[in-house]
């Protein structure tokens, strides 16, 4: 009888546990990615929309985990001064040789681990980037902070475009001047910066 009861009662303390864990979702009006992949000779840069997005805090208060949905056919370029450029420069990111959006509409970033460094509000964030279904792991610092139910997180990265395929010249013919030539303006290393803001809503 009294095994019973134990088990019950270690039932009743998991569902408690697990009740007290709190999921926050991402404010897609308020949050963004911008992007960089400007070198000397040229290049581009502009920011990303999400589709969707949420934050998993533990019981203790600290965020653990989250999923986010990027919506590849909002990517917009910022570096002409008319809209005319920009729009140019949309339609060859959503081409085959850069993010082939008709395909793979979404990118897919899986947080597994956040880890608080130290006692500061910054936080080791490990985790799983699919782009064009393509699966690499990433590891970067973010600045969370947590003010009741609104949750503001910043991160400064970057990520190598070659091993997602996100190349005019996937294979490096040489006869693909033209291709080589795009290849050249931007750098293999795009720089990413995260603005995001959750919500308990």
């Amino acid at each position: 009888m009294l095994k019973i009861y134990t088990i019950i009662l270690l039932l009743a303390m998991s569902c408690f546990s697990a009740g007290a864990q709190q999921t926050y979702h991402l404010d897609i009006k308020k949050s963004k990615v911008l992007w960089d992949t400007r070198k000397t000779m040229g290049g581009h840069h502009g920011y990303l929309l999400f589709k969707s997005g949420s934050l998993d805090y533990t019981a203790a208060g600290e965020p653990k985990t989250g999923a986010f949905i990027l919506n590849m056919n909002a990517m917009y370029s910022t570096d002409h001064a008319d809209a005319a450029g920009n729009k140019k420069v949309d339609e060859e990111l959503k081409k085959e040789g850069f993010f082939a959006t008709e395909r793979y509409p979404g990118a897919i970033m899986t947080v597994k681990e956040i880890t608080r460094i130290g006692q500061s509000t910054n936080f080791k964030v490990t985790g799983v980037l699919t782009i064009k279904g393509i699966a690499n792991p990433i590891e970067f610092s973010a600045a969370i902070i947590k003010k009741k139910d609104l949750i503001s997180a910043t991160a400064n990265t970057t990520i190598d475009r070659v091993k997602w395929n996100i190349d005019m010249q996937p294979k490096r013919e040489a006869w693909d001047l033209i291709s080589a030539l795009k290849n050249k303006v931007i750098t293999d290393e795009i720089a990413i910066s995260l603005n995001l803001i959750f919500t308990a809503n």
